[in-house]
């Protein structure tokens, strides 16, 4: 399985879209500063998760989130842990 899932940094309230074949594992790399991307944001919570079964499918949610403010605000809101 494949997901794709939304972290907000408790630090200044931004939030990260990314996809994982483990989510547990990859929060901690976030968390241990391991991704460059959010190394300077840390700590993270865990926001929304979505399954799917390829990483295809997940990686196509991923992009149409990133380049969208509104779907991925929205996407969170129904996917909320």
């Amino acid at each position: 399985m494949f997901y794709v899932y939304a972290i907000k940094s408790q630090s200044n309230c931004r939030t990260y879209i990314g996809q994982t074949q483990d989510v547990n594992k990859r929060l901690q790399l976030h968390n241990s500063g391991h991704v460059r991307s959010t190394a300077k944001d840390r700590p993270w919570e865990l926001l929304a998760i979505e399954e799917f079964s390829t990483r295809e499918e997940a990686r196509w949610l991923e992009h149409q989130l990133k380049k969208s403010r509104g779907k991925r605000e929205a996407w969170i809101h129904v996917h909320y842990v």
